[in-house]
């Protein structure tokens, strides 16, 4: 995590990512509120969105930023071969868990540890077609994601890159 009293110069490339890592977040909040009813196509944009944060996040440990990609990657290879598409949505959500749990320790927001709850328990719902409770979990997890993306637009963009000699590749 980003020490945000060292402000790293920042290049074309860093300030780049770093919109597209917010845009990515705030564009799942809002796809959130929405895939409960439109499914195919929200399935399709929230692995779009996933693969578009987990490729500019930054995080120093490289283990935990594999992982986060490793499933989104999955996600779009998932969703690419069309086979049972709920599959790519859970791989999907599992990255934007993860994020949410990485942005919990950034801002030490209580509530962003409900994410992962909350989106898994929108997956689950959706898969045993329990359509009123997952459109609660949907909202549920709109709500945290949006809050965590409007954290993060708030603070400055060096606050996301740090000390950029800590990153292992």
């Amino acid at each position: 995590m980003a020490d945000p009293h060292i402000q790293s110069e920042l290049d074309i490339l860093d300030k780049l990512t770093v919109l597209l890592y917010r845009t990515a977040l705030t564009a799942a909040a809002g796809i959130m509120s929405i895939v409960a009813w439109e499914i195919e196509m929200g399935t399709t944009a929230l692995v779009i969105a996933a693969i578009l944060a987990t490729t500019t996040v930054h995080i120093y440990d490289k283990r935990f930023r594999w992982l986060i990609l490793g499933s989104a990657l999955f996600a779009v290879i998932w969703l690419l071969s069309g086979l049972w598409t709920p599959l790519a949505l859970g791989a999907a959500l599992f990255s934007f868990s993860a994020l949410a749990i990485k942005e919990y320790f950034c801002f030490q927001l209580k509530p962003l540890l409900l994410t992962p709850l909350a989106l898994a328990g929108f997956w689950f719902c959706l898969v045993f077609n329990q359509a009123q409770i997952s459109i609660a979990f949907s909202m549920t997890g709109a709500i945290l994601l949006a809050v965590a993306a409007f954290s993060k637009w708030r603070m400055p963009m060096h606050y996301d890159i740090g000390d950029k000699s800590k990153y292992q590749i």
